[in-house]
């Protein structure tokens, strides 16, 4: 096992708005920096790869054009709760309002934030900080495609979430602080979850075939899960559920037009189209696909299985060792074929890594 350190990289995310304002009036006596504000800090952008058409947020370019408005599209939002404790008695601040990268009149007091354009605004009137109270954040996105369950508050979000039946980049943030502490404020933007890639290629150059499906069982009834809810309050924890039925397909796939598997270059599995009925939905991250974070130390109670051209009805299959996904962790198996079998490692990598971090080999 080689390792690596991994480089955590967080969103640092400003975020948003109120169409709920909690002081009786706006203070005409109240100066600029009275008003929260809100900022988001930027980090590298990845590899040259285009935000505008992909769904996975790496890095603050992606998040900012998700957010911006285009002829074609209107802007994606972040939502954001907030409340405040004064002399006991707690207050609403921010009402799961909308921010996103707008210019509007007389917007946010710190557009030019240390010489950097910032235009992350939220609709209706400011919103002031209240003098000595003690205020809690949360943000998440995309606020168009997630639904808050009954509880979720500024303390507290509750969010449930299907793999089989999303496949959209899951952000949330978390803050407290003490009035005018810090301001504009920022939010830490998270990867609330895994993703699973998989690279088949043969050993010997000389040999080619076409992989045809591929898909994920449980071998037992208490293994891999595809769905949970959310419990987010200060870190990211997703409750154990119900897993899939063993033998039952899971994230099967089947492209169009079968990929060639050559020795000379890995191809990515859920990379290339498919119809609806198997597993387009599964192809909108670039062959990444995005899982609830989970472990399970019971070696092969999940399994890898696929069918080539040269293996006509027959399905292939390898056990995956035990796992433990983490959040905001990209985990890409290589399946290496040769005329003996089939040899399995994998890289594990912080989420905007475009290589590994590290690498696991099971077959030493």
């Amino acid at each position: 096992m080689k390792r690596a350190n991994l480089i955590s990289i967080c969103f640092t995310l400003l975020s948003i708005s109120c169409s709920k304002v909690i002081v009786d009036d706006i203070h005409p006596d109240k100066k600029q920096h009275d008003v929260i504000g809100w900022n988001v800090t930027s980090t590298d952008h990845a590899d040259g790869l285009d935000p505008i058409t992909r769904a996975l947020i790496e890095n603050y370019d992606d998040l900012r054009n998700a957010c911006t408005a285009l002829e074609i599209r209107e802007a994606e939002k972040i939502g954001l709760l907030g409340n405040f404790t004064l002399e006991g008695k707690s207050e609403t601040a921010f009402d799961n309002v909308d921010l996103w990268w707008w210019e509007k009149e007389n917007g946010n007091p710190f557009s030019d934030y240390q010489g950097n354009d910032s235009y992350w605004n939220y609709p209706g009137e400011d919103v002031y900080w209240e003098d000595g109270a003690d205020y809690t954040f949360k943000a998440y996105f995309p606020k168009s495609l997630v639904g808050l369950q009954p509880g979720s508050d500024a303390e507290k979000l509750l969010i449930v979430y299907d793999t089989q039946v999303s496949q959209f980049d899951l952000l949330v943030a978390h803050r407290t602080l003490r009035a005018k502490s810090e301001n504009p404020v920022n939010l830490p933007l998270k990867n609330a979850l895994a993703a699973l890639g998989f690279d088949f290629q043969f050993v010997d150059d000389q040999v080619t075939d076409r992989l045809l499906s591929c898909w994920l069982e449980n071998q037992s009834d208490g293994g891999f899960y595809t769905s949970s809810t959310l419990n987010f309050e200060n870190e990211i924890i997703w409750p154990q559920s119900t897993p899939v039925p063993a033998g039952r397909p899971i994230y099967y796939w089947e492209p169009d037009s079968p990929v060639e598997i050559t020795g000379s270059k890995a191809v990515k599995a859920y990379s290339t189209a498919a119809s609806v009925e198997n597993g387009s939905l599964y192809t909108d991250n670039s062959g990444w696909l995005l899982i609830i974070p989970q472990s399970n130390m019971n070696p092969g109670t999940l399994k890898l299985c696929f069918k080539t051209s040269t293996g006509g009805s027959a399905v292939y299959s390898i056990n995956l060792p035990a796992y433990d996904f983490k959040a905001g962790h990209r985990y890409n198996y290589h399946v290496k074929m040769t005329s003996t079998g089939i040899e399995l490692s994998l890289t594990i990598a912080d989420w905007n890594e475009r290589k590994s971090s590290y690498e696991i080999d099971f077959n030493d």
